[in-house]
């Protein structure tokens, strides 16, 4: 009876073994020629062209059909050509974002300037003294028009940026 028990287990063994290729969705081709099984994507350094199988697609080097009349083909994309578009799309994501970020820089840094100017319209509207460095280095205060002339000046220039 354990013999036969034995037997099932190693048949079940066995075929679950076999098995194990046909169920995996990817199969590809390592360094060493070895042919390899796995329902995960292969490592990133696996070049495309070693890639055997994913899931859902056909397999490498099936021939595309004939184009249509208005340039696109009647049969599925290759491997080749679908990892192409999607290192495209990698592409231009990684810019979109790239430019989203350059963007929001730019209005935080617009946005704290802002908040500069208003704090120094501020200090100029309450009388606070004023210092200047003069071209020999030598401090001087604003005196009234020089104060007027400044806060014109700041006011024009936050109705400009800071709206």
């Amino acid at each position: 009876m354990s013999a036969r028990v034995a037997s099932y287990a190693l048949t079940t063994l066995l075929a679950a073994a076999l098995a194990a290729p046909v169920c995996a969705q990817w199969a590809w081709r390592d360094e060493n020629g070895r042919t390899v099984y796995s329902d995960r994507p292969p490592p990133a350094n696996v070049r495309s062209d070693r890639i055997l199988r994913q899931p859902g697609a056909q397999s490498v080097g099936t021939p595309a059909a004939e184009p249509k009349a208005d340039g696109k083909s009647a049969a599925p994309k290759t491997l080749a050509e679908r990892e192409l578009e999607f290192r495209k799309r990698q592409q231009e994501r990684a810019e979109s974002e790239k430019k989203q970020a350059e963007e929001q820089a730019r209005q935080e840094q617009r946005a704290r300037e802002c908040e500069r100017m208003r704090g120094y319209l501020r200090a100029l509207e309450e009388g606070h003294r004023i210092a200047r460095t003069d071209a020999q280095g030598n401090r001087e205060l604003l005196d009234d028009d020089q104060r007027a002339a400044e806060t014109t000046r700041v006011r024009e220039s936050l109705a400009r940026s800071c709206n």
